[in-house]
């Protein structure tokens, strides 16, 4: 039997389908690409913006299209928070941020008896983490190893909170566990990742990120470390020395997620620091790393943001001087505050910041990337055919270069010429 998948939206999503998926491969499934027919098809959905509603939307049926005579199973956070749209288009098993590991036996279930199933829980009610994890990966050389579920920050914008719920930490022991289990694998590098991935320990009392972080770093032979994304008020003194004193360990490239370089707007999207903070903590990082990449998320069109907060916000960002901003114009969310503010930015406006903000992107970009022309980095191997072999540096500087180098490989290569790449900097959903 073949079982297939596709996952949209952040890390999160993508450890959570590997989770699910492995379970159909140790039962002798055969994965095969999402636009193959399948027996049984799983798409992992993301809401974070209308974008990312849209395009789960277009999975689902596209996967209904495909797999007339197999299970189609909608999970994540589109599901979790639009359960009867879901149900409209058709879908066997509708489940949404909980409950994954009942998927492989609610599809087995429904292949034998013909009968679809929702189960979608309130995520608002007190729970604890569930506990899934990802044993191996098809790729041998990238590992994501999730921490926590779940966000408590309520930005005026944002719906996560609703449909992932408070912050739920994983225990220290289970990650540590999986650490090692990738490890032996022969994986070079492993990533920290989860919904508000500094927010670990939140939870647990007397246990935080920075406690996490000293128990990982015991395991032996442990890779290279990255941190999927990190809140400026994260970056505690304590988190930052340990970066300090064990430089070798973490990789230079840091995504701290800024929305906006205006203090007022800032104030009305409820994130917890003003300009002159996240710059202290992005100056700090860089005594630490010189040549850290600093990427971010960035939003334009947000209620009440003039022409004036918007130049104040371009200035900003760049004075700090971003490696890479994900730019998107602000959407209106449905369980979000910010949808019934007043002094909306008109659609025209909206369009004419985002490509402001993407000019001002490659600018930095291409200027962050040509510093290292002439130098030599170290690039992990991810993929080559026909000579050519790809990867990425520590700073997540995407290089190519010829060679016959296998995949997992850890290379040291030259760079001779600074591209800007055109994927960078456009909304990910």
């Amino acid at each position: 039997m073949k079982v297939s998948y596709c996952s949209l939206g952040c890390k999160v999503n993508e450890y959570e389908a590997v989770a699910v998926i492995n379970k159909f491969i140790d039962a002798g499934f055969t994965l095969v690409p999402f636009h193959e027919p399948a027996d049984v098809c799983i798409i992992n959905t993301c809401t974070v913006t209308s974008t990312s509603d849209a395009k789960s939307r277009k999975m689902i049926r596209r996967a209904q299209r495909r797999n007339r005579n197999g299970v189609v199973a909608v999970m994540g956070c589109f599901s979790q928070l639009h359960p009867e749209e879901v149900k409209e288009t058709g879908a066997d098993i509708i489940i949404g941020t909980s409950n994954r590991q009942l998927l492989f036996d609610l599809c087995l279930k429904a292949l034998e008896e013909k009968k679809g199933q929702v189960l979608v829980e309130d995520m608002k009610q007190g729970r604890e983490y569930e506990e899934i994890k990802v044993e191996r990966y098809q790729s041998q050389t990238r590992g994501y190893i999730k921490i926590e579920d779940g966000c408590d920050n309520f930005c005026s914008y944002c719906e996560i909170p609703y449909a992932r719920g408070r912050v739920r930490s994983r225990k220290a022991e289970e990650i540590v566990n999986e650490i090692k289990q990738l490890t032996a694998l022969g994986m070079k590098e492993l990533v920290l990742t989860g919904i508000n991935t500094g927010a670990y320990g939140k939870d647990l009392g007397d246990f935080g990120f920075a406690d996490l972080l000293k128990e990982i770093l015991k395991v032996e032979n442990l890779g290279r470390i990255r941190i999927s994304s990190l809140e400026v008020t994260q970056l505690t003194e304590e988190l930052l020395r340990i970066f300090s004193e064990n430089k070798e360990r973490f990789c230079p490239h840091f995504h701290v997620p800024l929305q906006n370089g205006d203090d007022e707007i800032l104030k009305l999207m409820n994130r917890k620091y003003n300009t002159e903070e996240y710059f202290k903590k992005i100056q700090e990082i860089r005594k630490i790393f010189p040549e850290a990449n600093i990427t971010t998320d960035y939003m334009v069109g947000f209620p009440g943001e003039t022409t004036e907060h918007f130049e104040r916000g371009r200035e900003f960002v760049r004075k700090v001087g971003f490696g890479e901003m994900h730019v998107f114009p602000f959407s209106p969310r449905p369980h979000a505050r910010a949808k019934d503010f007043p002094n909306q930015v008109d659609g025209i406006t909206k369009r004419f910041r985002v490509n402001e903000m993407l000019n001002l992107n490659q600018e930095m970009a291409l200027a962050y990337r040509e510093k290292f022309v002439g130098r030599t980095v170290e690039v992990l191997v991810e993929e080559g055919e026909h000579g050519i072999a790809f990867g990425h540096s520590e700073n997540y500087l995407e290089v190519s270069f010829p060679a016959n180098a296998r995949s997992n490989e850890l290379v040291r290569v030259e760079i001779v010429k600074a591209d800007y790449p055109v994927s960078i900097g456009k909304e990910k959903a």
